[in-house]
Parts: C-alpha cells; structure tokens; sequence
C-alpha cells in the first residue's frame, strides 16, 4: 500500500470515534440551544405580559395565552417538559412549558405558555446533516491538503526511491539531490555512503574472482598440458600412467570448479542482465543435441514432450539452466536408464533413472554436496541460483532409483 494510501487509511480509522463522540457532541448542543432559545422567548413574553398587566390592570386574552389556572399562585416561575397531542399527526409532540402567577384584583392567576420544542428525531436528523457535511469537507480539504503536501514534501524522498530503484551495482554510485527537510538530508546521506560501500566491495569482489580465475586457470592449464604429455610419453611404463591420471583428472575437476565458482559469483552480482523473450524448447533441443554423444553412450532410453514455452531471461543463464539438468540427468543415470522430459508453458519436468539416495533431495541442491562416490558437485546448486534469481520454483524429489526434478516458471 503507498504511504498516500496509508495515511487516508489511518486517518480514517482514526476519524470514526471522532465522528460518533461529535456527534453525541452536535446532537447535545443542539439540543441546549433549543431550549436556550425556547427558555429565552418564553421568558420574554412573560415579561412582556407582566408588564402588560402593570399597565392595563388586565389579564391577557385567552387566545395570546395557552392557559389560566385560577386562584393558582406559584412564588417563582419555572419551566417543565411536557408532551401534547398532535391532532394532525396523532402523536405527542414535546413542548417547553413556562408557568408564572399574577395577582388580579385580589386574586391568583396563573398564566401557562408553551412552546414548540424539537423532537429528538428532528434534533438526530439535523445533527446527521451536519456531522455528514463537516465530514464531507473534511475529506474533501483533506484529500486536497495531502495530495499536495505529499506532492511537494515527499517530491524528494520519491526521487531518492527511483535512483535506487534504478540503481545497478556495476553502475557508478548516484548523486542524490539537497532538500531542505533535514530528514531527508541525512536518509541521503546514509544511502549513499551505504552504496557506496557496496559498490566497492563488489567491484573488490569482482576484481578478486577475476584475478583468482585467471591465476587458476593459468596454472591448472599448464597442470592439463604437461600431465597430457607425459600421459603420451609414459604408455609403456604402467607405473605411472595411474598417477598421471589421477592428476590429469584432478586439475580436470578443479578447473570446472572454478569456472562453476565463478559463474555462481557472476550470478550473485547480477551480472547477467540481457534479458530476452526466448522459447525454452529450442534451449532443450540443442541441449539434447550437445547430449546425444553421452546418451548413446550410455545406451539411455528418452522419452520427451516438448511445448512451446516462453520465459524472459538472460539467453546465456538460459542456456546454463537447461544444461545443468539435461547433464545431471544423464550423468547420475544408469547404464541403459531412461529419461523423460517433459515441458509445457509452466513447468519443465525432468524424470531419470539413478542410484538409490537415502537422504534429503535438497541437500543435493547444495554446493558440493557429498553422495556416496564424492562430491556431487555444483550444476544443481547453479540451476538453484538462477531459479532464485527469476523466481523459478524449483522442486527435487527421489523414489527408490527413480529421480525428479521440477522447474515451475509461474509459481503460484
């Protein structure tokens, strides 16, 4: 939810209890001026026929009074409630009641006068009208207000937001602008001695990896081709063609580590970023292709069904991905095994032939996790990489001597 949400979301959560306490508020209120007012004009025309009488030594007439109690004295005035009956509507209606005595030649009157009041449901429906118009300006200044504060305050904190969205780590660090909110001063601050810091240590990290493979490589090629000639000096003496081989096999391996290691770091810095539309089962294909050899080798059965899928990635990750499980497939298989291979728009399933594996499939996703001949290696680990990296679901399972994995492209 944006912050502009949130605040028209908090504000009016935090407006209902206003709105009921004022409410009860304007419904009181009004209620106290009516019988303010009432009080107030009732008072007035008592005074006015008090004076009435001092002047003409007359009661008033019946029709500008609504009542004579005779030889009724009461010592001061005073006011009630009382409900009278509304001939037209059939209902009682609430009236304000002043009663006072006068003194007419020898005797006590008592003069009655009464005033209309404002029923409760008149008092609840005014109250409603103008608790709902306060309410709707409320909402309407505050929508403007917010609209255009957060327009203009937060103009620079949503500016800083896009340079770091836009940020890459193989870029030059942003130059984020001054504000005069101090706050946002030191959040820009902060941001960018922080990327700062990690564009060097990735550029470190980087030089670092570059210049440990290329040192490696050199070596390890240099290991290759001298163990490779004296393979084919030594074919006569037995003695130590074995030793040869082993390191023959050794740097072997140690170089593919390093290129895997190496891949493995590039993917983490996100270094591949020339994402493209690609359909997957010409990826496949050619993988098979690349394959064919090792399979015929091996004398393994494969059974595929192969659908158009489009996914948007890196061609090369692509290319590594679809790789790592077709060699996985066939390198962990059995002699005469089979392989069935199936893909559609969402998912990519590979079923093989194997050993039997007693433990957790997910620790073969593992970096050089260990399987009962060694180390398993590191392919697995990588498909594991790049499936993170595209949000892939990636899902691995054994039964007995039979292998699964799975490749959801559009997890649910």
């Amino acid at each position: 939810m944006k912050l502009i949400k949130r605040t028209y979301f908090y504000t009016s959560v935090w407006l209902i209890p206003m709105i009921v306490i004022g409410s009860f508020f304007a419904f009181f209120m009004i209620k106290c001026i009516s019988y303010e007012e009432t009080d107030e004009f009732l008072t007035y025309e008592m005074e006015r026929l008090i004076e009435y009488h001092k002047a003409n030594n007359d009661l008033p007439d019946f029709n500008n009074v609504d009542d004579i109690i005779e030889d009724v004295k009461y010592d001061e005035p005073f006011f009630k409630d009382t409900l009278l009956l509304e001939s037209g509507d059939n209902e009682m209606v609430p009236h304000r009641e002043l009663r006072f005595s006068i003194n007419h030649n020898g005797r006590d009157f008592t003069i009655v006068l009464r005033h209309l009041l404002l029923g409760r449901d008149d008092i609840a429906q005014g109250t409603l009208l103008i608790i709902t118009g306060l309410v709707t300006l409320f909402a309407l200044f505050l929508i403007l207000t917010v609209n255009m504060v957060t327009g203009k305050i937060w103009n620079p904190f949503y500016k800083t937001l896009d340079k770091i969205t836009r940020f890459k780590i193989s870029e030059s660090v942003p130059v984020f602008e001054k504000t005069s909110i101090d706050e946002f001063n030191t959040l820009n601050s902060t941001l960018q001695n922080l990327l700062k810091k990690i564009s060097d240590d990735y550029r470190h990290n980087k030089e670092f990896n570059e210049n440990a493979s290329h040192e490696l490589q050199t070596h390890l090629a240099i290991i290759k081709a001298n163990a490779g000639k004296l393979l084919d000096k030594q074919q006569e003496d037995a003695r130590n063609i074995d030793e040869l081989n082993k390191i023959y096999s050794a740097a072997t391996k140690l170089s593919q580590a390093q290129k895997s290691l190496l891949l493995l770091s590039k993917i983490n810095n996100m270094e591949f970023s020339n994402n493209v539309s690609l359909n997957l089962a010409e990826v496949l294909l050619s993988s098979l292709e690349t394959f064919s050899e090792a399979i015929n080798i091996r004398e393994i059965k494969v059974t595929r069904e192969i659908e158009t899928c489009t996914v948007f990635m890196d061609a090369g990750l692509a290319g590594i991905l679809i790789n790592n499980l077709i060699k996985n497939s066939v390198k962990h298989n059995l002699q005469q095994g089979y392989i069935t291979i199936k893909l559609t728009a969402e998912m990519l399933e590979i079923e093989n032939s194997g050993p039997e594996f007693k433990g957790n499939p997910d620790s073969l996703l593992q970096r050089f996790s260990k399987g009962e001949n060694g180390n398993i290696g590191i392919g697995l680990a990588i498909v594991k990489q790049i499936c993170e990296l595209y949000n892939f679901k990636l899902s691995y399972k054994i039964s007995e001597t039979n292998h699964k994995i799975n490749v959801f492209f559009k997890p649910d």
